[in-house]
């Protein structure tokens, strides 16, 4: 017997909503800041390269406000890691040191799982291979 599914849709908008799916390595050390009310994020970039050689890597700037993420992160990951992120993405805007104007895509960690590990981890039982919120 088959099944018929309706799936219903919420009448309220979501405005400016991105996902980004992203294979790559992170590219860069993993840098712990603080926002100006105190909370804690790490923000660090990933490269990712296309199946062609021609093709230039293309560099993604991410950060991560989840403190699960942020310990798993620092833990096991870093500069070399290959990971599979999921990404809330949008467009900043600011002012270069020239005073004009750019925009930037930011990346901000949803959830990572690591594919191939960087460093050995710690005597503690294996590493665990995903994190999410």
């Amino acid at each position: 017997m088959l099944r018929q599914s309706v799936r219903a849709f919420s009448t309220s908008a979501v405005s400016k909503m991105a996902r980004m799916s992203l294979i790559g390595t992170i590219g860069t050390d993993l840098e712990k800041k603080t926002t100006s009310s105190g909370k804690e994020f790490i923000r660090y970039a990933v490269a990712v390269n296309s199946k062609s050689k021609d093709d230039e890597t293309s560099w993604y700037n991410v950060a991560c406000f989840f403190p699960a993420q942020i310990n798993f992160m620092t833990t096991y990951l870093g500069k070399g890691a290959k990971i599979f992120l999921e990404a809330d993405a949008s467009n900043t805007s600011y002012e270069k040191q020239d005073g004009s104007r750019a925009r930037s895509l930011m990346l901000f960690q949803t959830s990572v799982e690591a594919i191939k590990f960087p460093k050995r981890p710690e005597e503690d039982g294996g590493a665990p291979t995903q994190q999410q919120q």
